[in-house]
């Protein structure tokens, strides 16, 4: 559950850096979809976890091989990787809340 809040976090980041010219750069893209892509497919057994995998990875390659630059990037992405970050989180949270309650 826990990687699922940091992809959410990371997502927060990456479109909060589409508005900020100065956040917009390689290096930001190449450390931030590297880090969303492990924390993404660390909880594969979600989709929304898969989805921020490959959006992690999407991230990467577009600052290393693509250089795509544009704000746009960063904002449609970075939204996407928040919005599934935070639905796997609280997807998580219900279902562990399910399991316990089914227990005791």
């Amino acid at each position: 559950m826990w990687s699922m809040w940091i992809s959410f976090a990371i997502g927060v980041w990456v479109f909060l850096s589409g508005l900020i010219p100065s956040l917009q750069a390689e290096w930001n893209l190449i450390i931030f979809g590297a880090a969303a892509a492990v924390f993404g497919f660390i909880s594969f057994r979600d989709w929304q976890g898969i989805a921020n995998g490959i959006g992690g990875i999407w991230l990467f390659l577009s600052g290393i091989w693509f250089m795509i630059m544009s704000p746009m990037n960063f904002l449609i992405t970075g939204f996407a990787m928040g919005l599934l970050g935070i639905w796997g989180a609280l997807a998580e949270t219900k279902h562990h809340g399910e399991i316990s309650h089914g227990t005791t």
